[in-house]
């Protein structure tokens, strides 16, 4: 069973910052050259048997290789893997007989091989212990090649020889944190596959269901786990800069929704073992503040424009004000990606070292918590500032942790609950939006062309925050009406 994490390679023109990193050191190793050949039927019957088969030369000697369909979440992979020295790259699958494999080839054995796709690239490679655990490191560049398509190649990859998967993870995450490194959900013969416009199997979520009477840290571990998972298979081919900044916005969503579960389940971390990776993930968090700041103000000066279509310089102030505050590229460095990734990493790793405690069942803990959060809500004027914008986290954590746990009342209507705390918590950013928009608009009241627009936006802005506090006051009395799912 191969068991690898595949870290993509951010910013390939630090490759050789990267081969001398203290935890990889293989800039001094021998590169071995590596040239693969994946082959299958013109109408891929063995890539839709599950099967990948390849013949590739290392140096001067052939190896064929069968790899099954196995599990892959978050980048790391595990699959089933038989490999046999040949003498040339000719296609020929009867050669392996082992027999867990033998039964599950013998539908293929009679079929006409031909070649689908190659890699080409270069890997140095060396072994060592990590923690308690052997671990075969190994850089690749070159390229994929199919068809008419071409792919770079920029990856490391972390192969558990002996040991401990959270060893693994754990060596990934301090990678990530020193380098422009990310999970790679994909293998190389995946991303071929892309390259011919195949479009992939789609994952199963991993994880198992919430189980009522499942102990709460054991299910909780396992949510948070999946989570993590979910925001690291995409997240090495993001890109965070996009025109809209959209792509930035649902990241951040997703990662404060882990967030809203993860303060939702201190009560069973009772070492307080994660207290270091919330801290992480909050810094992070906070770092991508400005951006979502400026983002969102960019969106009503957008939104402002088209109902104004002739103030031309609506769209201008958006452009002014996204130029300013937002860096013109990422540091490749220090790639947000990679940072956030090293969080997940250690994550995923501590709970499965240390799964949360169990001191009660799921439903019950989770009611009991719920039940209690709510209560402990307390209206906040809108022009309280500081005690507003906690009253409006609390509204996130509150809404974010419900919908990951929403499957616990089956046939319940929890649709009015989660209803209200989506609209106050909507609303409350509205209000939000409108008491910063001074902060990053008084810079343009001295600017001839733009100083128009800003005060439009600004007075926009604070006319539809008088709605927004009227339309939160009559939904924060209707939260406290609305039906609990457990009642």
């Amino acid at each position: 069973m191969e068991r690898e994490l595949k870290l993509q390679v951010l910013a390939p023109t630090l490759w050789s910052e990267i081969l001398q990193h203290p935890l990889l050191r293989l800039s001094e190793t021998r590169p071995q050259a590596l040239h693969a050949i994946y082959y299958d039927t013109p109408d891929q019957r063995l890539y839709h048997g599950g099967i990948a088969y390849r013949v590739r030369r290392e140096d001067s000697q052939w190896v064929a290789t069968i790899k099954l369909a196995g599990k892959n979440a978050g980048g790391l992979h595990q699959r089933p893997e038989w490999n046999i020295p040949v003498a040339d790259p000719a296609p020929n699958i009867q050669i392996f007989t082992a027999p867990e494999l033998r039964e599950r080839l013998q539908e293929f054995l009679s079929l006409s091989l031909t070649p689908l796709l190659e890699t080409i690239f270069r890997r140095r490679e060396r072994e060592i212990v990590f923690q308690s655990s052997r671990i075969l490191l190994a850089a690749d560049q070159g390229e994929i090649r199919a068809a008419q398509g071409v792919e770079a190649i920029d990856e490391v990859e972390l192969e558990l020889v002996e040991g401990s998967e959270i060893d693994l993870l754990q060596l990934g995450s301090a990678l990530c944190a020193g380098l422009p490194l990310c999970p790679e959900s994909n293998s190389k013969f995946a991303r071929g596959l892309i390259l011919l416009g195949r479009s992939l199997p789609s994952r199963k979520p991993s994880g198992n269901p919430l189980r009522p009477r499942d102990g709460a840290g054991t299910a909780i571990s396992a949510r948070l786990i999946q989570a993590a998972q979910k925001i690291l298979e995409p997240l090495a081919k993001l890109q965070l800069q996009d025109e809209q900044g959209q792509i930035l916005h649902d990241l951040r969503k997703k990662v404060r929704s882990l967030r809203a579960l993860l303060r939702f389940a201190k009560a069973l971390d009772r070492d307080d073992r994660l207290r270091g990776i919330r801290n992480g993930l909050a810094v992070w968090f906070h770092e991508l503040g400005v951006a979502r700041d400026v983002d969102a103000l960019v969106a009503h000066a957008q939104h402002l424009a088209k109902l104004l279509p002739e103030e031309n310089s609506l769209q201008a102030l958006g452009e002014a004000l996204r130029q300013t505050h937002r860096p013109a590229r990422i540091d490749a460095r220090v790639d947000p990606r990679a940072r956030l990734a090293a969080e997940l990493l250690a994550l995923w790793a501590q709970l499965l070292l240390h799964p949360l405690s169990d001191p009660e069942d799921l439903r019950t803990h989770v009611e009991e918590r719920l039940q209690r959060n709510l209560q402990a809500l307390q209206y906040v004027d809108p022009a309280a500032g500081v005690e507003f914008h906690r009253l409006r986290i609390a509204l996130k954590n509150l809404r974010y942790t419900l919908e990951e746990l929403l499957e616990l009342w089956p046939g319940k209507d929890s649709k009015a609950l989660h209803k209200q705390l989506r609209i106050l918590q909507e609303s409350a950013g509205v209000i939000r939006d409108a008491q910063i928009a001074y902060q990053y608009l008084h810079e343009w009241q001295n600017n001839s062309s733009l100083a128009y627009s800003a005060g439009i936006l600004l007075g926009y802005l604070t006319g539809r925050k008088e709605q927004e506090i009227r339309r939160f006051r009559k939904h924060w009395e209707r939260l406290q009406e609305v039906r609990r799912p457990w009642d």
